[in-house]
């Protein structure tokens, strides 16, 4: 996998001075709330797939190949998508005078969707033909909401640590984030096996 950002990396990105406290970098703590989102979407997808018939059998698959693969999700969501989108949104703040807010993160965010669903969207249209757009466009829209529903909160507590560490004040550690994570998602898991 690759490495993951440092603070003084993600400084010289946002155009910023190092913070004088150590704590969490942001692409680290980008990766641990992804892993606790994208680990709560899978317990949803899997909870669909159970209902199948033979989905029971890919349930073990899923177990054992789950973490390489959240780790690997959660690396490539965190350099192509939230750091950028994260860079992004702090600019069109400065640009427009009012510094670095949560609403230009947001507004970043969901542009980045554009690129990110868009394009392959718009290629598969025109490769199946006009008959077919309708759902296309439906299966574009569905990777939206779940592309968003992962990248909001990694962007939002990018964000956050970086006003952090710039105020010098601590950064939650990134044990923090994946203990509460764990908490919710183990309350998911068992409001999902109560209805099972």
């Amino acid at each position: 996998m690759g490495k993951a950002v440092t603070g003084v990396e993600m400084a010289q990105l946002l155009g910023r001075r190092e913070a004088d406290r150590v704590g969490a970098a942001p692409s680290s703590v980008s990766m641990a709330v992804l892993c606790v989102v994208i680990a709560a979407l899978a317990l949803a997808w899997t909870g669909w797939l159970a209902r199948l018939p033979t989905g029971v059998a890919l349930l073990p698959l899923t177990l054992v190949v789950g973490l390489p693969v959240l780790l690997g999700a959660s690396a490539l969501l965190t350099v192509a998508y939230i750091l950028p989108t994260v860079v992004l949104g702090h600019w069109f703040g400065r640009r427009a005078g009012h510094g670095r807010r949560w609403w230009w993160v947001a507004a970043s965010t969901a542009l980045g969707l554009l690129p990110a669903v868009g394009l392959p969207t718009m290629a598969r249209m025109s490769q199946s033909g006009v008959h077919e757009w309708r759902q296309l466009a439906m299966d574009g829209l569905l990777f939206a909401g779940v592309l968003w529903a992962a990248s909001a909160p990694a962007s939002f507590a990018v964000h956050m640590t970086v006003l952090r560490e710039d105020a010098g004040c601590p950064v939650r550690p990134v044990g923090d984030i994946l203990l509460w994570g764990t908490l919710g998602l183990s309350i998911e898991l068992t409001t999902l096996l109560a209805y099972l």
